[in-house]
């Protein structure tokens, strides 16, 4: 049985990182022009932000989030606007800012994902310590797991030190490699159990899944949006994509479950989040109605943002 939906979106605060993975699925090292989000967006988001219904889960994202000159300042206007956090970084920062973040937040900060990059970490064994305590400083409710993107010539290192994090308290899970939005089958079979063993959650739920057609939250109770204020409903291109801007006024939530209109689905988080109806798949006048609002949404967007062209989608 599929849980609830949980309401979430994720706002990517800046395109600028402090690491250059060959495999980052942002691809912030082939973005000629990395920027923070600007000020006229975070003032369009804090209004947002006030004036969802209920409570949502934000999850703040980028590039690197916390390298943002306003991240505190973003992350106390979620709290006070009666919202959650979730936060994925790459762990980089003195050891003094994530206390910090663990004192800022408190119990709102509900799940932190640190991510282990080992063509970038100088000292594992430094990466470790400072997760521990980390561990140790946050609220008991928050939620602190480490991930890696897992490399088939890495695995070997990385489960020892999965093994590591473990013996200290820290959990960890690997994330599936992914290399033009795809999906990778890793070769070794002994490798593929082993990752799919500790896989993030709900990963099996969509590696090679077709939910062509299946009915979803996306853009209604879930929805991204980027440095510039466009708001995509989820992680894969398709015609019901684009859903305006926040900065421009043209940002629209659909009012229902929509089609999933995707060749594929990439991303764990609207799944983890209940936003995907795996059994409910839509009739032939649902499709049809979606791809006709589809068509119309961009037409409009295009014409409401003839001035602002939206960045390419990202997927990971």
């Amino acid at each position: 049985m599929s849980k609830a939906p949980e309401p979430s979106l994720e706002w990517e605060i800046t395109t600028q990182c402090n690491y250059h993975c060959d495999y980052c699925c942002a691809k912030t090292r082939m973005i000629v022009t990395n920027r923070h989000g600007s000020d006229e967006t975070i003032a369009a988001m804090f209004k947002l932000l006030n004036e969802l219904p209920g409570q949502w889960s934000v999850k703040l994202i980028g590039g690197e989030p916390l390298i943002h000159p306003r991240f505190f300042e973003i992350v106390q206007h979620t709290i006070d606007a009666g919202h959650t956090l979730v936060i994925t970084t790459n762990f980089s920062l003195p050891l003094k800012r994530i206390r910090q973040l663990a004192e800022t937040a408190g119990d709102k900060l509900t799940v932190l994902t640190a991510s282990l990059h080992l063509t970038e970490v100088k000292d594992v064994d430094e990466f470790i310590a400072k997760a521990a305590e980390f561990n140790r400083v946050k609220h008991p409710s928050t939620v602190f797991l480490v991930t890696s993107v897992c490399l088939e010539e890495k695995f070997g290192e990385l489960k020892g030190i999965a093994e590591k994090l473990e013996a200290a308290g820290v959990r960890f899970a690997f994330q599936a490699l992914k290399v033009d939005g795809k999906f990778v089958k890793y070769s070794n079979a002994e490798i593929e159990q082993g990752i799919v063993d500790k896989f993030v959650e709900n990963t099996d739920k969509i590696r090679g899944a077709d939910l062509y057609g299946t009915l979803c939250h996306t853009g209604e109770l879930f929805f991204r949006v980027n440095v510039d204020g466009q708001v995509v409903r989820c992680y894969n291109s398709q015609p019901l994509y684009n859903l305006g801007n926040v900065t421009d006024g043209t940002f629209r939530r659909f009012t229902e479950a929509k089609p999933c209109l995707a060749a594929r689905c990439t991303c764990t988080v609207p799944a983890n989040r209940g936003m995907i109806l795996y059994t409910q798949k839509a009739n032939p006048v649902q499709m049809a109605l979606a791809q006709g609002e589809g068509l119309v949404r961009r037409v409009q967007n295009k014409l409401a943002s003839s001035e602002k062209q939206p960045l390419d989608p990202v997927e990971s």
